[in-house]
């Protein structure tokens, strides 16, 4: 059984132990995780395997930690039959360019119309060295359909990015 928790909340040092701690104590599985600060608040994704009366306890536990530090909890528990996109390749997308507000909705959207789910998003705006200007730096994880061609595929990247005046990397996820 797996189960899906988002907990957000004031940043706190120990945090981070504290919530392995209860997935360790409550015999579970720790599958994913995505878990850090952002601004001086805490947020983080889980994703928990057990037996139903581990994550039972898991649930309970959590509870527990969340009202101790006035984290905000949601629980979901997964499907058992979840489909896989097993045939899909990762590829990592790596962006820097100066900040404008919609980057990553221009990303999102020419993956999207390519039929290329994305998994997973990161970025952030610091300041450029020298000048301070605002920038963008965003990594993606997108699974590319085995169907698709790469060689077609990296071009048309590359002359999106040209357009968009962003410096980016269309490359395998090495495992």
């Amino acid at each position: 059984m797996q189960i899906v928790a988002t907990l957000l909340g004031a940043d706190r040092l120990n945090l981070i132990a504290e919530i392995s701690q209860v997935v360790s104590e409550c015999k579970c599985t720790l599958l994913e995780s995505r878990m850090t600060e952002l601004g001086t608040e805490f947020a983080g994704h889980l994703m928990v395997e057990g037996n139903w009366n581990h994550i039972a306890r898991f649930e309970s536990a959590l509870e527990n930690l969340a009202a101790r530090y006035a984290l905000k909890i949601h629980m979901l528990r997964a499907p058992e039959d979840k489909p896989r996109e097993d045939d899909a390749i990762p590829y990592a997308v790596d962006v820097v360019a100066g900040e404008n507000g919609s980057h990553l909705f221009e990303l999102a959207d020419f993956f999207v119309a390519r039929n290329i789910k994305i998994l997973d998003v990161s970025t952030s705006r610091p300041p450029a060295p020298y000048s301070g200007t605002p920038m963008f730096i965003g990594h993606l994880t997108v699974m590319i359909p085995p169907d698709l061609k790469i060689i077609p595929l990296r071009d048309e990247f590359v002359e999106f990015c040209d357009r968009q005046n962003l410096d980016a990397i269309l490359e395998p996820v090495k495992r």
